[in-house]
């Protein structure tokens, strides 16, 4: 009898994590985040209840991270929030992929990128003017350009607005 209940209550959990694997379980409303996490993500207060399930979850495992970042990581964090928030989910897939692309190249090419990234950014963002580019499909093994932060930080994946990046592996 004890290994009957044992085995239900093995079935009620794999069917409980299976639900939430597949966002059947809503994540929760603002209301019900804790004090913390509502400092954290503070920045998506105004969007948070219009945001999918999956966006809201993501959000909510990054802010457990929250505090291990340096205080650098913590305030990109911060103001990067409202731009992804508003990114399509194609766009934030893309840029999720993108990001994989880059780091899986050989640090010099990375190392390149990114000082190009940065010395294109700087004079596109001469004016003060954020800047945000949108990223294109991928195809074969070339990377479009992701969306940049605004303020001079480093992109997500570090791709050049306008160039692609060779992961350098065939596909």
């Amino acid at each position: 009898m004890a290994s009957g209940k044992a085995l239900i209550a093995v079935c009620l959990l794999l069917l409980w994590n299976t639900a939430c694997a597949q966002g059947m379980v809503p994540a929760p409303a603002w209301s019900s985040l804790t004090s913390q996490q509502k400092i954290i993500l503070a920045p998506a207060a105004q969007d948070w209840d219009h945001l999918s399930s999956l966006q809201r979850k993501r959000l909510l495992s990054a802010a457990q991270h929250y505090p291990k970042l340096s205080p650098a990581e913590q305030a990109r964090f911060q103001k990067n929030i409202p731009i992804w928030t508003h990114l399509s989910k194609a766009t934030r897939d893309q840029a999720r992929h993108n990001y994989k692309v880059f780091h899986a190249l050989p640090p010099e090419k990375r190392a390149a990128i990114k000082s190009r990234w940065r010395a294109h950014h700087s004079s596109v963002t001469a004016s003060g003017a954020p800047v945000l580019t949108q990223t294109a499909p991928v195809s074969g093994s070339q990377t479009p350009p992701v969306p940049a932060t605004v303020g001079g930080e480093s992109p997500p994946s570090g791709a050049l607005p306008g160039n692609s990046v060779t992961a350098g592996k065939t596909h």
